[in-house]
């Protein structure tokens, strides 16, 4: 899934290539994955777009605002898979499921992996969103202070005691964090996924949050994983510390075997001596 510093790579690319574009009109593929969710659905969603200047790009979380001419936003989020730009009269990908096509013959393609959403939202309704209006703070930048950090820890106490992958992978706590990231957070922070928010002690909140620093600073510069895509189709330069390849290598930092693991809802790879 597209995480953090995939979003901020993506979005920095499209506020360079994109702003001033017009879209001309939007191609929804027959076949589209069930789990494509689109607002409006078709054939309400590409009318909605048609005729829109894109007029700025941000981001937060794991999604993208691209904000257009009559104040609405292309709202693009919560997904897995490919967002591609494609110059005029470059050949666009037999695999892709949403086609951008822009007043200047060039386009960007959207294929998804499991899931996704893609709107045409008005201000009131990008406020209302359930997901992409509830973000915590982003795990990145001088306001991720350790002080911020251990209030947003303090008041998930007050309401929840579950293992710290629940709370890291939940936006409303810290945004932009998936199980992608999650392993090198963790391994930094000699942290298991199973530990209750409740047994970090202050030395562990500490290293915790210079994990999320480090690992998600250092992703962001290199532009993403290496297993994912930006906007031009080039691998990101970060090579996790932990993922699918890493089962049965020797950990950096001991030697142990690293383990793969089920729990609560997704694969995990942890160090069995460093992370506790």
């Amino acid at each position: 899934m597209i995480e953090l510093p995939e979003i901020v790579t993506l979005t920095r690319q499209m506020k360079e290539t994109l702003i001033g574009k017009v879209i001309e009109r939007v191609d929804v593929e027959e076949g589209r994955p069930k789990f494509l969710f689109l607002t409006p659905e078709p054939p309400g969603f590409g009318p909605r777009l048609e005729r829109r200047e894109i007029v700025d790009v941000t981001s937060g979380g794991k999604w993208i605002h691209a904000r257009l001419d009559n104040e609405e936003t292309l709202l693009i989020g919560e997904f897995g898979g490919r967002l591609h730009y494609h110059e005029a009269g470059e050949e666009l990908p037999k695999k892709r499921h949403l086609i951008f096509r822009f007043d200047d013959g060039s386009a960007m393609s959207l294929a998804i992996q499991m899931w996704g959403f893609v709107g045409a939202l008005t201000p009131k309704e990008v406020a209302d969103h359930p997901y992409a209006s509830t973000l915590g703070p982003t795990p990145v930048g001088e306001s991720f202070t350790p002080g911020l950090f251990d209030e947003t820890l303090d008041r998930y106490l007050t309401s929840e005691n579950k293992p710290i992958k629940a709370f890291l992978t939940h936006e409303a706590n810290v945004c932009g964090i998936g199980n992608g990231y999650l392993q090198d957070i963790l391994f930094r922070a000699r942290l298991s996924p199973k530990r209750k928010v409740d047994s970090l002690s202050a030395a562990d909140r500490k290293a915790l949050h210079g994990a999320l620093r480090e690992t998600l600073e250092e992703a962001i510069d290199l532009g993403g994983r290496d297993t994912e895509r930006t906007l031009f189709g080039e691998p990101g330069g970060y090579v996790p510390l932990l993922d699918r390849r890493a089962k049965d290598t020797d950990c950096i930092q001991c030697g142990t075997p690293i383990r793969k693991i089920q729990y609560l809802g997704g694969s995990c790879y942890v160090c069995p001596t460093c992370q506790s």
